[in-house]
């Protein structure tokens, strides 16, 4: 059994998922229990608008908080140009967020606050909600 935060973070995930289910399309989800205490997400998922999200995320369970020791959220549009990619690869030191930071088209990278999956999924909600 996992433990307890990484339970409650797949449960907010799974939650979040049937949440976006009328602007999902298609998703190929995979989750990998490591341990009791490590489980790694990756998958895709493709959106109603024909955009995609690839994610890989390694979560670890430790002093009781979850940790994201690696992460990344990269979403396309239809035609497979960046929309944005957040990552915690440790590129960008010049960043006051260092690890973090999020790359956005045209080649420019800012400043971001650590992402999980279901952040992810808000965020691409709002982007597909202003289209229609």
């Amino acid at each position: 059994m996992l433990r307890e935060f990484l339970e409650g973070y797949l449960a907010r995930l799974e939650e979040k998922l049937k949440e976006l289910e009328p602007l999902i399309s298609s998703s190929q989800i995979n989750i990998e229990r490591r341990s009791l205490n490590r489980l790694v997400l990756k998958g895709t998922i493709i959106f109603i608008d024909g955009s995609s999200l690839h994610f890989l995320e390694y979560v670890l369970e430790e002093d009781n908080r979850l940790l994201r020791v690696s992460y990344r959220f990269h979403y396309t549009k239809q035609n497979n140009s960046l929309v944005f990619r957040y990552d915690n690869a440790p590129h960008h030191p010049e960043l006051p967020t260092f690890p973090h930071h999020k790359h956005m088209a045209g080649n420019k990278v800012v400043s971001s606050s650590e992402k999980n999956l279901v952040d992810v999924l808000d965020e691409i909600r709002e982007i597909i909600s202003r289209k229609q």
